[in-house]
């Protein structure tokens, strides 16, 4: 395994037979599971504060979010699929559950491609509200972001945060379905699963609707994915798990922290992982 070989999250990492691990040279972090790989450039300069608007009705925003949309199965779309060949696993169990979906989902996954989002909200068939770090919407893909359904994470006082989470409830309170990346950064190609932050599994406390576990994992790049990019770089597989439910009549510390515990052993499991190398939890996160 090339320079991964020595990494000490790859050195004891087993996965089950067949599973393919990529290696594209990237010399990740050993202990900051929450470090930026690739500094994010700046084309403009936000707040985010109460005055920010977490949540937009006005018609503009509409119709924006709608021609987001209209990309990711237009042109981003092929791009997924020529690229990195994404397909899907388990659509199954959309259909399986669907009867529990109704009232909304919070599905959550690992964070691994620039387009992953795009890959999920196909792979699911459905438009998706996403919370991001904030310097996602200061950057060249701040348009696409927003109108695809990001929301970024409120500075720390209290009057954004409160706006913040009255988005979210406004989107449940419409059946509408979230997704959570709970490692944070993106990082490219990365095989083990990072610990998870405990937001996702509050909303699915709060709200009372099941976690969606989803694994994104690779490929060897074979057949006519080798003329669109570099051999190391793999090709995508979206899978979607089974719902995990919360227990409302349970304490919601108790069950923020079953919630998470499952999830991250899921998309584990998901993505081929048979021994992982990080803790579900960082610095006791829960």
């Amino acid at each position: 395994m090339g320079i991964q070989s020595d990494n000490l999250r790859y050195r004891d990492l087993k996965v089950r037979e067949g599973e393919y691990v990529p290696d594209v040279g990237t010399d990740y972090p050993e202990n900051d599971p929450l470090a930026r790989l690739v500094p994010a450039p700046k084309v403009r300069e936000l707040v985010f504060d109460d005055t920010y608007p977490f949540i937009e009705d006005t018609l503009s925003f509409k119709l924006q979010r709608a021609l987001a949309y209209f990309l990711v199965f237009g042109p981003f779309y092929l791009v997924n699929k020529l690229k990195f060949g994404v397909r899907t696993e388990g659509r199954k169990n959309l259909f399986k559950y669907r009867r529990y979906f109704r009232n909304g989902i919070v599905s959550v996954s690992n964070h691994c491609y620039r387009w992953d989002g795009m890959a999920i909200a196909e792979a699911m068939h459905h438009r998706l509200w996403i919370p991001m770090l904030p310097d996602h919407f200061e950057g060249p893909d701040w348009w696409y972001l927003k109108y695809f359904g990001g929301i970024p994470l409120p500075d720390g006082s209290f009057g954004a945060q409160k706006k913040f989470n009255g988005a979210f409830d406004v989107h449940n309170s419409r059946r509408e379905w979230i997704h959570v990346f709970p490692e944070a950064r993106n990082w490219n190609y990365y095989k083990p699963v990072r610990p998870f932050k405990k937001g996702a599994f509050t909303m699915a406390y709060k709200y009372n609707v099941p976690i969606l576990p989803i694994g994104l994992t690779y490929r060897e790049r074979t057949g006519i994915h080798k003329f669109f990019a570099k051999q190391e770089i793999p090709l995508i597989t979206v899978k979607i798990g089974e719902p995990i439910f919360p227990d409302v009549t349970k304490s919601r510390k108790s069950e923020t922290d079953r919630l998470l515990q499952e999830a991250h052993t899921a998309v584990c499991k998901l993505t081929g992982i048979e021994n992982n190398t990080w803790p579900a939890v960082w610095n006791n996160e829960v």
